[in-house]
């Protein structure tokens, strides 16, 4: 017969604590050991984790890799005229470009650094208008809710690859911060609607009238009661959005619109290597194509880990 908190959703592990395992006890699992250990039992979401963080200490620490390796990692204002075209060996371990001769595994740490900063600076802002839009029309319904939801109905028919080069004509110099804003701009109807589906099937629920019953504040019911339970969701969404804009960073600055030099991005650094592939230098739009295809990668691993760790329907 199941114990009522089995029923709940706990999970009990019988323990033998005798030498013949008479005296049973019960170890109580929190949600969050739940969800650490569910994940880490995912076939590739900790790999990938692994790798992200690995990619992300060579990206920011790369001044540091500067200093220690000054042989093998340059800064982007250091390049060699003697040195440009060359391919991969041992002194440039990712070649060359062929204009100036800077090294491409240097752009690609320090390219890294900006890549990286505006697709997990987009999605923060996006979650933060997300969560509050959605919230608001999910909790309170009924007219504000059509008004709120027409509203983003408005934002989602906004192409971005439109928008994004005229707000850099507006702003001026493209930088990481105006980037990262617009692509938060960008980014937060999805996490709204989202959040709203959630929150008008969490609303119905027992706990939440009993809330309001006692006379709880809409706010407290909406960031303490119902909020958490929609984490889930929103943490999926939030990773691969980083993902997202990591390539919609890549393709813009591409083009022309992003970062540009003296400042790199793996975009930037791709944009370069126009009209050089076809002369044989092959490497130079490779390695950087091949850190937004495994950063994207990571992500996504480490996203779907979270949608199942977060799921207490998928049993592991």
């Amino acid at each position: 017969m199941l114990d009522s908190r089995q029923l709940a959703g706990e999970t009990l592990i019988p323990v033998g604590t005798g030498a013949d395992a008479e005296d049973v006890g019960v170890k109580q699992f929190s949600f969050r050991e739940l969800t650490y250990q569910r994940f880490m039992r995912h076939p590739t979401a900790k790999w990938a984790l692994l790798g992200l963080g690995i990619l992300i200490v060579a990206c920011y620490g790369a001044p540091l890799w500067h200093l220690v390796f000054p042989n093998y990692i340059q800064a982007p204002d250091q390049f060699s005229l003697l040195d440009a075209g060359t391919g991969p060996s041992l002194r440039h371990l990712m070649g060359t470009d062929s204009y100036n001769g800077h090294d491409i595994f240097s752009l690609v740490l320090y390219g890294g650094r900006f890549s990286i900063f505006i697709g997990i600076g987009s999605m923060v802002v996006a979650v933060i208008i997300g969560v509050s839009w959605g919230a608001t029309a999910g909790y309170f319904g009924h007219a504000l809710d059509a008004v709120l939801m027409r509203v983003t109905d408005v934002f989602l028919t906004v192409p971005a690859l439109l928008l994004v080069p005229l707000a850099a004509r507006v702003f001026g110099e493209a930088s990481p911060w105006k980037i990262a804003l617009i692509f938060g701009l960008l980014s937060w109807p999805s996490i709204s609607r989202i959040v709203r589906s959630s929150f008008l099937s969490l609303r119905e629920m027992q706990f939440a009238e009993a809330a309001r019953a006692l006379g709880v504040p809409n706010r407290r019911i909406i960031f303490r009661h119902l909020l958490p339970n929609a984490v889930g969701p929103i943490v999926v969404a939030f990773t691969l959005g980083i993902a997202n804009n990591i390539v919609l960073e890549a393709f813009v600055s591409f083009l022309g619109f992003g970062i540009q030099p003296p400042n790199y991005s793996w975009g930037s650094t791709l944009a370069g290597a126009q009209g050089v592939l076809v002369a044989g230098n092959w490497w130079w739009i490779t390695f950087p194509g091949l850190a937004v295809v495994v950063t994207v990668l990571c992500i996504n691993f480490i996203g779907d880990g979270l949608r199942d760790a977060l799921d207490p329907k998928i049993i592991r």
